[in-house]
């Protein structure tokens, strides 16, 4: 099957990260399965990582419309163009959608201190609830995440007897494709290319992340002879004002923490992460309490089973609760500076917990490949059947009722 996989915001290539690198490794999952794909990518992507059955293109607005109409599924993820969602609909296209609640993007600086934050958040909501309308089949990256999809779809009425009579899984309906990794990606570890770290901060520093916690408490352990560092492998995004990221620069000079925080020098690209985090021995990854951080997994747990590196990771959330219930790591509250100098002291200078984490670490990891995850969604589209409700009466109503509710439902948005 021809499938075009729209990664909406997201580069792939050696820019890559997060949601970009997830549809990378999904993408070679239905490759690997026989489909070809294409995927339409944002600006700045590698036209170079094309392979054979896998296409790599940049969204151009004179040929997306082609690239709906060649496909017989199209994917999308969240923050999605709702005009590739609209001409795949009405072409009857198996439309496939990674999305979820819009919470984060409450964070991002663009809507935050946009002139008139309720509409722009109005526009974003309505894409979510156009994908949702208009999707035959989901993608969740946690339990958490699809049972939130599960509610939505009760909610606008989508959910049927007809439909948990098939299979009462949901497995036609819904896919769990947890925050894992794929087959290639494990056979890509490289030697450190970085002078040592204790621990790595692997993903950005967002507003709902706590790395100001992270420096009371390296600056605790130092004064008390038990000094850790931490390397940071992303500066923030050209663009974007992120006020933790000033926050982290401030209180690392204001706290004297020079030698115990470490910022990588320049972006990171794809091809070199594996020779920095190689060279750090654990993870850090600390949040704020809040929706964020309740209604989803961190990519960043992904390293902790790639990398088999454990991680000390807030409390606050599902994230947490999954590091909890496998043991990979430490989960603390961060309202506790005390509580996290311990945890960062004990997890690298106790060789016990630290051997204990990575046997719990070997003992999850296999149930975390993406190529496995992915049979819910081959058998899907191994069926090539669209929603029972797709194109229907109900269906087309709520659409174009949507659309008259809220007119820039129709318009694409630029947030990252």
């Amino acid at each position: 099957m021809r499938v075009s996989l729209f990664t909406g915001p997201y580069p792939v290539g050696e820019r890559m990260g997060g949601i970009g690198l997830r549809m990378w490794e999904i993408a070679l999952g239905l490759r690997a399965a026989g489909h070809r794909i294409r995927l339409i990518t944002a600006p700045g992507s590698d036209i170079s990582w094309s392979r054979d059955g896998l296409e790599v293109t940049e969204f151009a607005e004179d040929g997306w419309r082609a690239e709906v109409e060649a496909a017989q599924a199209v994917v999308t993820t969240d923050l999605p163009d709702p005009r590739v969602l609209l001409h795949a609909h009405r072409l009857g296209r198996l439309i496939i959608s990674e999305n979820a609640p819009p919470i984060e993007h409450l964070d991002y600086d663009q809507l935050r201190d946009s002139a008139n934050a309720d509409r722009f958040y109005e526009q974003i909501v309505a894409h979510f609830r156009l994908q949702t309308w208009v999707s035959d089949h989901f993608l969740a990256r946690s339990e958490v995440e699809r049972a939130g999809m599960y509610a939505t779809l009760v909610a606008l009425g989508r959910l049927t007897p007809r439909l948990h009579a098939a299979e009462r899984t949901l497995h036609h309906l819904v896919s769990l494709v947890p925050i894992g990794f794929s087959r290639e990606a494990a056979a890509a570890h490289a030697d450190p290319t970085v002078p040592p770290a204790d621990y790595a901060w692997s993903g950005g520093v967002w507003d709902f992340t706590d790395a100001g916690v992270l420096c009371q408490a390296l600056a605790a352990l130092r004064n008390s002879g038990r000094a850790v560092n931490v390397r940071f492998c992303y500066p923030p995004p050209a663009g974007q004002r992120i006020a933790e990221a000033d926050r982290l620069r401030r209180l690392t000079a204001e706290l004297g923490l020079g030698a115990h925080v470490v910022q990588h020098d320049g972006p990171l690209p794809h091809s070199g992460r594996d020779g920095v985090l190689t060279a750090s021995r654990a993870l850090v990854c600390l949040g704020r309490p809040g929706a964020e951080n309740e209604t989803c997994h961190r990519l960043r747990l992904r390293d902790v089973l790639l990398y088999r590196m454990p991680i000390v990771i807030d409390s606050h959330g599902a994230s947490g609760s999954w590091v909890a219930r496998h043991g990979v790591g430490l989960a603390v509250d961060t309202t506790d500076v005390a509580e996290v100098a311990a945890a960062l002291d004990a997890l690298v200078h106790d060789p016990e917990l630290y051997a204990t984490c990575v046997a719990a670490i070997d003992k999850v990891r296999p149930a975390y490949r993406i190529d496995p995850a992915l049979t819910p969604l081959l058998n899907f589209l191994h069926q090539a059947r669209r929603a029972p409700d797709a194109g229907g009466p109900r269906q087309k109503a709520a659409v174009e009722r949507l659309l008259a509710e809220v007119p820039a439902a129709a318009d694409p948005i630029h947030l990252i």
